[in-house]
């Protein structure tokens, strides 16, 4: 009966040392062996990105020492591309361009301020659309004259819409031209403030 008894505590240890282990096996062993897995397929794959990096670097090796100078003339080209637009068009900027479409097109023009848009991102900076709305009244072949002149002026403008009406009688086109003024937002140059000339009044005190 003892011997007997001893043999059922042994079986019984027996299967609760075998559950114990096979705890240990789920609960540790398999769950580092997916870590490890996990971090085995991560490696593999930075292994990979690194290697194909190395490839392509490799297509370029005799060119190295070219590239800083490149680098510096993309730079030139873009620092020359950037001063061909503004940095701001405020308030005082959109009062002098319609002066100077004014004195252009010879005609007295209305217009509301406008807010500048971002268009697009660039490398370093932000390209900007400003809308400005003036009117016109000129002759047909003064329109097309006037949108030909608009497109090709040092100012970067684009023609955004248009609205005509032809009188043959005075043979006049009237109508409104809404303007894509364009500018870009950046830290390359700084903003230049328009040269206005103050008239000379002949006194110093506008009280006498």
């Amino acid at each position: 009966m003892k011997e007997k008894l001893i043999k059922n505590r042994k079986l019984v240890l027996g299967i609760f040392l075998l559950l114990i282990a096979l705890l240990v096996f789920v609960n540790v062993y398999l769950k580092d062996k997916e870590a490890h897995e996990a971090e085995v397929a991560q490696l593999n794959m930075y292994i990979t990105a690194l290697e194909n990096n190395i490839q392509e670097n490799l297509k370029y090796a005799g060119i190295q020492e070219e590239l800083d100078a490149a680098i510096e003339e993309v730079k030139a080209d873009r620092q020359e591309l950037y001063e061909n637009f503004p940095v701001e068009l405020k308030e005082e900027d959109q009062i002098m361009y319609v002066l100077y479409l004014e004195t252009l097109f010879d005609t007295e023009i209305n217009f509301s301020f406008s807010t500048p848009q971002a268009m697009a991102m660039m490398s370093e900076g932000t390209l900007m659309g400003l809308t400005l709305t003036v009117n016109y009244e000129t002759t047909y072949k003064g329109f097309k004259e006037m949108i030909d002149y608009l497109a090709t002026d040092s100012r970067i403008v684009s023609v955004y819409s248009a609205t005509i009406d032809y009188d043959e009688k005075t043979n006049k086109a009237i109508g409104d031209i809404t303007l894509l003024l364009y500018l870009i937002d950046t830290e390359l140059m700084d903003y230049v403030s328009p040269d206005v000339k103050v008239p000379p009044t002949n006194k110093t005190n506008i009280f006498d």
